[in-house]
């Protein structure tokens, strides 16, 4: 594990800071990155699998999902008509799993 400190220039833009994962390898590291991002460049294996890991938290009580993989990232879409749901790391369809 590289401790390399990249600069950065001073910027006006908001920024996101937070602990981050890869869904593909799983490393976790310390990322930076402007309002909006949502891909990041894994440092370990160089895909765009990385991740905010907390970019949001469930309540007290609340129920959370994550596909077989491990990966809790999924993308929702609208295709012939039908809602579905896809895991971002692996592509299994997820909507019987979630929705039943």
């Amino acid at each position: 594990m590289s401790n390399t400190v990249i600069p950065f220039r001073k910027r006006e833009e908001p920024h996101l800071e937070g602990e981050a994962q890869c869904i593909a390898c799983q490393h976790r590291w310390a990322a930076t990155a402007p309002v909006g991002t949502w891909q990041l460049e894994c440092p370990s294996c160089g895909l765009m699998k990385g991740m905010f890991r907390y970019p949001m938290d469930a309540d007290e009580g609340d129920l959370s999902f994550s596909c077989i993989c491990g990966c809790e990232a999924l993308i929702a879409y609208f295709r012939n008509g039908k809602f579905r749901l896809q895991c971002m790391n692996c592509g299994t369809h997820q909507t019987e799993a979630v929705f039943g």
